[in-house]
């Protein structure tokens, strides 16, 4: 039997009226996917523009961190040394772990008066290298003490 916009079967039990056939008012349009798409792609092209300044600056980072270490082993190689090798000289030029490691050696200038700062040396260690085709450089300042022990 079939009736004026529908189709009814008595055989199977199944009615299909119109009314079977319209979209729900809960479903998305074409121009409202259309919208969220645009604003997706706008969301996912920014976040994507992002990526590349936080893989620059964790590549300084580890630089800064790379020349740090540079800085402390020379450091430390000083602190090896017996007194008298650590001379007031001219500043010396090395290559460390692929940086430039400056170290000069001195006596302090304090403004405030030691007992005895003849037990007492400034040592200055400047790093340098290229990231980016920019130059970088860090300055290290410590002081190493003698030991009359």
């Amino acid at each position: 039997m079939s009736g004026e916009f529908g189709v009814r079967s008595a055989e199977f039990g199944v009615e299909c009226s119109d009314s079977a056939f319209r979209i729900p008012h809960s479903a998305f349009s074409l121009v409202e996917l259309v919208i969220a798409m645009a604003i997706l792609g706008v969301g996912l092209v920014g976040s994507m523009r992002v990526f590349p300044v936080g893989l620059r600056a964790s590549q300084r980072a580890e630089m800064n961190s790379r020349a740090a270490i540079a800085a402390q082993r020379v450091i430390e190689s000083l602190k090896l040394r017996p007194w008298d090798e650590l001379s007031d000289t001219q500043a010396t030029t090395e290559t460390v772990d692929g940086f430039e490691v400056t170290t000069a050696i001195g006596h302090p200038a304090l403004a405030v008066p030691l007992i005895d700062p003849a037990r007492l040396k400034s040592v200055e260690i400047t790093v340098r290298w290229a990231q980016d085709t920019k130059p970088h450089e860090l300055v290290f300042l410590t002081y190493i003490r003698r030991d009359d022990t």
